[in-house]
């Protein structure tokens, strides 16, 4: 199991390398990320190369036992590049180039950028592709983050995919429903530039497919060289928050072998990132997993940070990469992360690395033969985001679907159910529950891939604001919820906002009672088949259906007309699982966490404590503990800030 840390020996003297190569050894690390940040010290100079350095940090971390995921580096040029080239600058929507000095501020379609972040990767790539002391390539750092450009030669590029996708400007107007305020274009080059307010959804949609589209592009020439030079080397890179949308991650993860990303639970990071990046695929590597921040953030009390790896390995991480060794004593970060003070004297936090190298050196094997198995998923559409986005007319803030993944995802979790993350696109058959936030833009393939789950038995569960767009941004001409309509056995007259909390009352007797609030926004249902499990019970919405159910082939569609929350969601979800058959989680006291992962004939428990004081708790048959080897006792103690990792 990879159990690493992000190091950048260019940031300190070659004398203390062997120090801290020493102190990693004796944590029980296996493996640095290095490189991503090193153009400068790497090319100092236009066409001057200098790898002896990184080549010798290299070379005495393997003396060591420690491998080097090495990392591309060409998103951050040093200020040659920025002097001598000012056109590589990206441009904002108003018009206005960035200036040199800030990480990322690239346009990703310059040519002379292509020329030269190819010319300095590709150098690296070639001259580290056959040394045995890289374990992982690993593709730049958060590409995508800061590079929207909307500079003349993006603009032209834009022109290009829209020839390309549409093949005729009197397609693109049909599609896009371009007479609208006299939009209508009579060739492709005069698409107007994206930028500043009242921009056509359409035009805003395609304009962020074509930005998460040009950050591929950017990964897959790095990967395709990689795989080329050393095809037995594995490629990954770090997706940044779920928040963040500037990319698609799936279609950039297809650009490696292993999803990558990073998760900071003391600031804004959810558990949610865990599933949603391990996705279908099963797998993902933590490739900077938190130690310390700072930045108004608080300090992870003792014993936190240890749990916090260990939480994102029992949602599935085949791998952790905490970031970073030590705290820099320069720059925009000299305060923020690091598991070594500025000193760089061992600390807390490098006990808590040690203790957990050592139980990792210990159950590492057991890990990698297990992964989570997960009868629920949360499919979430980046197209949803964008088009809902760029949408002026639709209460985003309130409306996003993010957050209600986020929320559907807190109380799953709360009840200590494996939860896979998806797109709608995916392939989702294998799952009993499927639901799908704010599914507000939807092609046919996706309404096809959902239909297809449900009429083998799946539950699928809407919410209010889906169905209601093409993949042109372009509202259905159907009744809402369009393409769904008819296997949710309903249609929608109107649609908009509440201005208050709209009380609900159920209608079923298996449909909870506590479900008897919506907010924000919500639909005037009319049934076509469904069923009303609650109505609305208040003002003229009285007796309108809130909350419908409808069988449709083997499965069930249910439609949720207002937005849920607190105990109006839960009494919910309590519903969905009840009516897809899902296996229920173990039982915990608050404060404890349970996660399960299987495999090779065994099961794995994670069972953590994140309250201060112990916690104790009867455990459902008999189970021997992972690292100690003894059988458990009953009921299970568990140590305040601690785990308990049980194998049966």
């Amino acid at each position: 199991m990879y159990f690493g840390i992000a190091y950048y020996p260019e940031h300190w003297p070659e004398e203390r390398w062997p120090v801290d190569a020493k102190l990693m050894q004796e944590a029980g690390l296996n493996g640095v990320r290095m490189g991503e940040f090193a153009w400068s010290a790497l090319e100092p100079r236009e066409g001057v190369y200098d790898f002896d350095w990184l080549d010798r940090a290299i070379k005495l971390l393997y003396r060591h036992g420690i491998q080097t995921m090495l990392c591309t580096c060409s998103r951050t040029p040093p200020p040659w590049v920025c002097h001598r080239y000012p056109e590589v600058l990206n441009v904002n929507a108003q018009g206005q180039r960035s200036v040199g000095g800030k990480r990322y501020r690239v346009c990703l379609n310059q040519p002379k950028y292509i020329e030269l972040s190819r010319r300095i990767d590709g150098a690296i790539i070639e001259h580290y592709a056959h040394n045995p002391a890289i374990s992982m390539w690993h593709i730049d750092n958060e590409i995508g983050d800061r590079n929207d450009c909307y500079c003349e030669v993006c603009h032209g590029k834009f022109v290009e995919y829209l020839r390309e996708k549409y093949t005729s400007v009197e397609h693109l107007n049909e599609c896009w429903g371009s007479h609208f305020w006299s939009f209508a274009l009579d060739e492709f080059e005069s698409v107007p530039y994206v930028g500043g307010e009242h921009v056509h959804p359409a035009l805003a949609l395609e304009y962020q497919r074509f930005q998460s589209k040009t950050n591929v592009d950017f990964a897959r020439w790095r990967h395709d060289l990689m795989k080329q030079l050393s095809p037995e080397i594995p490629v990954t890179t770090n997706f940044q928050g779920t928040a963040k949308d500037h990319t698609n991650v799936f279609d950039l993860g297809k650009t490696t072998d292993v999803y990558g990303a990073n998760y900071y639970p003391g600031r804004t990071a959810s558990e949610f990132l865990l599933d949603y990046y391990r996705g279908t695929r099963g797998k993902l590597l933590i490739l900077e997993q938190q130690t310390r921040l700072g930045d108004r953030v608080p300090i992870p009390a003792p014993g936190l940070m240890r749990l916090w790896a260990w939480r994102s390995i029992a949602h599935g991480a085949c791998g952790i990469n905490f970031f970073r060794w030590r705290m820099c004593r320069w720059g925009r970060e000299m305060m923020r992360d690091g598991m070594l003070q500025h000193d760089g004297r061992p600390n807390r936090r490098y006990q808590e690395l040690s203790r957990m190298g050592a139980e990792v050196a210990k159950v590492g094997a057991l890990i990698d033969s297990t992964q989570p198995e997960a009868e629920v998923v949360l499919a979430m559409s980046y197209d949803s985001r964008w088009a809902m986005k760029a949408d002026a007319g639709m209460p985003f803030t309130e409306l996003n679907p993010h957050t209600e993944a986020l929320r559907f995802h807190a109380d799953l979790m709360r009840r200590n159910l494996t939860v896979d993350g998806a797109e709608p696109s995916d392939d989702l058959a294998n799952y009993k529950l499927i639901i799908a936030p704010r599914l507000y833009c939807v092609n046919e393939i996706v309404a096809e891939n959902l239909r297809r789950c449900v009429e083998a038995g799946a539950v699928l569960c809407f919410t209010t604001g889906s169905g209601l767009v093409d993949e042109y941004n372009k509202a259905f001409s159907l009744p809402a919820p369009g393409p769904f309509a008819e296997m949710a056995g309903i249609r929608i007259g109107t649609y908009g906002w509440f201005g208050e909390p709209q009380a609900i009352r159920s209608m079923d007797a298996d449909f909870p009672a506590s479900v008897n609030e919506a907010l924000h926004f919500g639909d005037e249902i009319e049934l076509a088949g469904a069923k009303a499990l609650a109505c609305f019970d208040a003002n003229w919405r009285k007796g309108l259906p809130a909350v419908t159910v409808h069988c449709y082939g083997k499965g069930k569609v249910v439609y949720v007309g207002g937005v849920l929350e607190g105990q109006s969601l839960s009494g919910l979800i309590d519903y969905l699982l009840k009516i897809a058959h899902v296996s229920e989680g173990i039982t915990a006291p608050a404060g404890v966490r349970i996660f399960e992962r299987r495999g090779a004939g065994k099961r794995l428990l994670f069972v953590m404590n994140f309250e201060a004081t112990a916690q104790s708790m009867i455990m459902p048959g008999e189970w021997t503990d992972a690292l100690s080897g003894g059988r458990c006792e009953q009921p299970l103690q568990v140590a305040p800030m601690d785990l308990r990792l049980l194998v049966q």
